[in-house]
């Protein structure tokens, strides 16, 4: 038999996934009675106690958005554990990249998690940190970064105004080094490199990305005209994907490039360190994820 543990974030989503899951205990025990709710503040220790929570439990599950997925996949994964998850963020992207449908009650999570449908997923890790859904640098860094300025603003209006200071304040970057075996060396507004579909709750960055496939996508924004950045962002606001006009998509296994100048990075919506080269491949090891492999 299966035994949980629940990993709650209780800053994400300005503390509602706190609020949403102490609301709920009631029905959690009930339908887990063998579970372990443990509630958290800081990122590391997310990481730190998923790691302990894998050795003595068969499922680990993240309560919260992007950034708590991510923290609790790096101490989950190379474990014997599957992660489940209840998202409760601003975004939510990766949830959907595994069939949960968002903003539904907790009994259809806690369902999901007892049907125990198992999907394997690839692993990105970047300069030895491992992502789960997309890595934004350049403009999409910024935009980050500004949003994380902005406590005072919640959901989509946070990262729409964050979006709209990062167009009149970011400057193109030169990124050069190799694509798997080919050359690189352009200047650009942004990359994202994608392992999903979605990033900040609706802008379809990359649509043909999938986490199973064992490749990565590099969405590639060339440092065309402030002007059709613009349009870029407008395209991407309305939950439109970027033509060939607009963005290259080159899929790949492996990466590695050198930015010399200042720049912003996230890795799913979490602030990163930036650095003057990046390392990009896949983890040879996948995480096995609870999702929703239903059609309906």
């Amino acid at each position: 038999m299966a035994n949980y543990t629940l990993l709650v974030n209780c800053r994400s989503n300005s503390s509602r996934a706190e609020e949403y899951i102490k609301a709920s205990e009631s029905l959690i025990y009930k339908k887990l009675p063998d579970c372990e709710i443990k509630y958290i503040s800081s990122p590391i220790e997310l990481t730190t106690e998923a790691a302990r929570s894998a050795l003595s439990s068969s499922v680990v599950i993240a309560c919260g958005g992007d950034g708590t997925a991510q923290s609790v996949a790096r101490g989950v994964h190379c474990s014997n554990a599957v992660m489940g998850l209840i998202p409760v963020g601003s975004g939510n992207d990766f949830a959907k990249a595994i069939g949960l449908k968002p903003r539904q009650s907790i009994e259809y999570y806690l369902e999901v998690i007892l049907q125990h449908q198992l999907i394997n997923i690839d692993i990105p890790v970047i300069n030895g940190q491992i992502f789960i859904n997309t890595t934004g640098i350049g403009f999409d860094g910024l935009t980050n970064y500004y949003a994380s300025q902005f406590n005072f603003l919640k959901g989509m209006m946070k990262y729409t105004l964050s979006g709209l200071k990062a167009f009149f304040t970011a400057q193109p970057v030169r990124i050069y080094g190799t694509v798997d075996e080919s050359d690189f060396d352009q200047r650009v507004w942004l990359i994202a490199i994608a392992n999903g579909a979605v990033e900040g709750g609706k802008y379809l960055i990359s649509p043909k990305s999938l986490n199973s496939d064992g490749v990565l996508e590099m969405v590639v924004v060339p440092a065309y005209s402030r002007l059709k950045l613009g349009m870029a962002f407008i395209l991407l606001s309305f939950g439109r994907s970027l033509s060939a006009e607009y963005s290259e998509v080159i899929s790949f296994e492996k990466a590695e490039f050198k930015i010399t100048e200042l720049h912003y990075i996230h890795l799913d919506g979490e602030n990163g360190p930036s650095s003057n080269k990046y390392k990009i491949e896949l983890s040879k090891d996948m995480l096995s994820v609870i999702g929703d492999l239903s059609d309906g």
